[in-house]
Formats: C-alpha cells, sequence, structure tokens
C-alpha cells in the first residue's frame, strides 16, 4: 500500500515581521493576511494524507500493553527501525525528562429515551461552566456541553434515561444542529462521578464502530489515568505498564505529570480546504508548579538526556506553556495583567522571532505564577501545529498512528518533516502495523 504521492514541500523557515507581538495581538487581521499569506504558500493540507485501508484499524487492543510494535524514527535521515513497545526504555537517553498526561476518560455516552419512546444519545464533551473536577463533584444538577444523536430533539425537551435508583433525566437547555447544552438532574446526595460512572458508557472512537466493553474499562485508561475529564483517552500512554515505568526510573528519567482533558474536537474532521478556515478546539490544561521547575533545571544541566513527551496531548501543553513563557518575557504580554492563562491557534506563530531557551521561558512562566501566587496554571490551549512551526522544547515524541489529513497528523508531519513523516508511515504499512487508538506506537526524533 503506497501513500498518496504529491509534490515535494518546502518547510518555510520561521515568518519574519517588523511589527511586535503587541501589535499583532491588537491586529488580528492583520496577523492573518501576513502570517497566512505566508504559510500557506508552503503547506498543503492535501499532502498530509495517505490510504489507510479498514483492515489496518486496531479495534480491540492486544493481550498485553507492552507488546505493541514500536517504529524508531532515528533524528537522522536513517530509515526508520522496528522493535516492541516493552523495548522502549532502552531506547531513551539515561536523564531524560518525559511528559505524561494523566487525564481520565470519564462514562459520557448516556443513553436516553424521549418522552414519546424515541431513542437519543448523549455524549458530553465538557461542563458548561467550570472545572470538569468541580463538575464530577456536583450533587443534585450540572450542565454540559455535550452532542446529541436524535430525531426531532429540541430545546426544553426532558430526556429519560435507563436508570431506576438516581432517576438521573437531561434536560436540553440549547440546542443548535448537534450541539447542546444539557443540564443533568438526580436524586440523593450522589457526586456526578458516581452517577456517570453506574449509567454512562465509555466514548470509544467513532471509527471503532462499537459498544464499549467489559476490556474497554481497564484498556481504554492508562495505567496513570488520575483526573477525570476526557471523553477520549490520550491513547499514545496505553501502552506503558509498572514494568516499563520502573526502566525508566533505573535509567534517571524524570516522568513529569500533566493533564490535558482530551474533548471531542481530537476527532474533529478537518473538512475545509485552507488551514485558515479551520477553527482549532480548545483544550484544558492543568500543570503544576513543579513540572515548570522541573524543565528549568532540565534545560539548565549540561549533561541531560532528551525531552520527550508521551501523545500530541502532551505535546501541545508543554509547547504551549513554552510560548507562553516566550511572551512573558515581554511585561507587556496580556498575562502579565490578566494572570490567566491561554493561548489561541496561531498565537505562538506570532512569537517564532521571539524564541528563547527553554529554560529562559520557563523561567518567565515561574516569575508570573509567583507574582499572582500561584501554584497551579490552569487555562486553554487551541495551538494548531502544522508544517512550518518552530518547535521550541520537545526532542522526541511517543504517538501511535493518526488518521489520514487530521490535525494530528499535521503535528507528525511538521515534528519530522513532510518526507520523513512519509517514510515513517509507509514503512508502518509495509511492517503490518496496527493504527489509530488501540493500534501500535513509535518513537520519533527529530
Amino acid at each position: 500500500m503506497a501513500l498518496v504521492q504529491s509534490a515535494k514541500i518546502v518547510e518555510p523557515q520561521a515568518v519574519a515581521h517588523k511589527k511586535s507581538y503587541m501589535s499583532l495581538c491588537s491586529s488580528p487581521d492583520f496577523f492573518r493576511a501576513f502570517f497566512y499569506d505566508t504559510m500557506k504558500q508552503n503547506f498543503d493540507p492535501k499532502t498530509v494524507n495517505y490510504d489507510l485501508p479498514e483492515d489496518r484499524i486496531a479495534l480491540h487492543p492486544l493481550p498485553e500493553r507492552d507488546q505493541s510494535k514500536l517504529l524508531i524514527m532515528p533524528k537522522s535521515e536513517d530509515l526508520p527501525s522496528h522493535a516492541h513497545f516493552h523495548d522502549i526504555s532502552a531506547l531513551i537517553p539515561t536523564h531524560s525528562l518525559l511528559f505524561v498526561n494523566v487525564s481520565k476518560v470519564i462514562h459520557a455516552r448516556i443513553h436516553c429515551k424521549k418522552e414519546s419512546g424515541g431513542m437519543a444519545e448523549v455524549l458530553l464533551n465538557e461542563p458548561a461552566f467550570g472545572a470538569p473536577a468541580d463538575a464530577m463533584m456536583h450533587i443534585g444538577h450540572s450542565d454540559w456541553k455535550c452532542i446529541i444523536g436524535g430525531k426531532k430533539i429540541t430545546p426544553g425537551m426532558i430526556l429519560q434515561t435507563f436508570d431506576a435508583y438516581f432517576d438521573l433525566t437531561i434536560e436540553v437547555l440549547e440546542k443548535d444542529g448537534m450541539d447542546a447544552i444539557v443540564r443533568l438532574h438526580w436524586n440523593g446526595d450522589h457526586p456526578l462521578s458516581e452517577i456517570l460512572e453506574e449509567i454512562g458508557k465509555l466514548p470509544l472512537p467513532p471509527y471503532l464502530n462499537r459498544e464499549a466493553e467489559e476490556e474497554d474499562e481497564e484498556r481504554y485508561q492508562t495505567v496513570y489515568a488520575k483526573n477525570e475529564g476526557s471523553v477520549a483517552a490520550p491513547t499514545a500512554g496505553l501502552h506503558f505498564t509498572d514494568t516499563v515505568f520502573a526502566e525508566l526510573k533505573e535509567k534517571n528519567v524524570v516522568i513529569e505529570e500533566l493533564t490535558l482533558h482530551v474533548g471531542l474536537g481530537t476527532f474533529k474532521p478537518f473538512d475545509v480546504e485552507e488551514v485558515d478556515e479551520f477553527t482549532m478546539h480548545p483544550e484544558k490544561i492543568i500543570v503544576r508548579k513543579e513540572v515548570i521547575q522541573s524543565c528549568i533545571d532540565f534545560f539548565s544541566t549540561e549533561q541531560r538526556g532528551s525531552c520527550i513527551a508521551v501523545g500530541t496531548t502532551s505535546c501541545r501543553t508543554m509547547e504551549s506553556l513554552y510560548w507562553f513563557g516566550v511572551g512573558l518575557c515581554n511585561q507587556e504580554f496580556p498575562a502579565w495583567k490578566s494572570g490567566q492563562f491561554s493561548l489561541g491557534q496561531w498565537d505562538a506563530y506570532a512569537l517564532f522571532e521571539y524564541a528563547k531557551a527553554p529554560q529562559e521561558s520557563f523561567l518567565a512562566i515561574l516569575q508570573w505564577m509567583n507574582h499572582y501566587g500561584l501554584s497551579v496554571i490552569e487555562g486553554r490551549t487551541q495551538l494548531m501545529i502544522i508544517p512550518g512551526y518552530q518547535w521550541g522544547m520537545i526532542e522526541g515524541l511517543i504517538t501511535n498512528f493518526h488518521q489520514p489529513e487530521s490535525t494530528l497528523l499535521f503535528l507528525v508531519s511538521s515534528f519530522l518533516g513532510i518526507d520523513r513523516w512519509r517514510t515513517a508511515y509507509q514503512s508502518a504499512l509495509d511492517n503490518e502495523y496496527r493504527f489509530l487508538s488501540y493500534g501500535d506506537s513509535s518513537l520519533l526524533w527529530r
């Protein structure tokens, strides 16, 4: 099976401009015209595409997590090599820094029926207000953004669930197409987390085309999942076992935890012609102050290993923080006034010419956190990584094999470069790798 062929892409250098970042923030139309006209000359989304046969999509996990195949893409122009995931500790340098996403998938899929008897389905996405951790502790009622499946469902309608104990009902507050805001009502003093655990189903990816089964309760969560809030698993971490972590720690690999709650936007198809017509889904991140200090210590050490992200979620979180820190190096950066973390879809690209060493960026974040008395950074990132992106800190990426023409594949093609991405995926196809969420893994170096 051959990858789709196309003309060679010349990857752009960092976009140079005369206006300051602050002026770009206040002139989004100027930024869109100046930046995007440059980028679209060098990146055609249709080139990040390949033919994925249906029989290569892994519908179920392997019996053991770390038995998955592992494709290794070296920093050089050499061809990829192959191993198994249980070998990964031997492939990661001593004294490396590894980021893992500890978000946990919630039972977000709820089967319902209308008063008329017709069937409906509610797929919770994120709380309408506040943080997922707070929403999971709600008692009696909770408002959520969601997707509703079913015919002739309108605002004001009450959906009944197949539950006799909690008497859970779902009131439709607002609805636009399939997107909706609903209010869950239930009896008793039970927290929402308990309600969903008993009534909801794990929301498996749509391309698996099946309901969650008993094995998914364990295997569609990482062994280190702890913070409830995702509606899709950070699947790169599904291969890790306690044994693999023990071996990494023996090599003095520092493992840092962060949280990015994965929303339904991760499955959003890239269904537009041009990149600037696509809206990247914002996602909630939570990063402790200790992680920021760990980054400063790591990048300030001469005899260090590599900085590695487990999955695209960890990757986007840390790259978002890096560019946020670059912005904070300028006292006019908006966050110095707001005390809030946020990063828009193209904000990082406006900062390319101001890039700093990672330790400088994270020191600025630490100073900002101290200024506001913060022990945790919480906010949203909308960072979209495409070819032409200037990488700030991540040097290695552990990730599964992604869908054609998806934002996840855009990230991988940016990380490896167009030619090396094609080489890696062609090798995976030729060597019978399993693809997508329950598929095999890769260790990529840039």
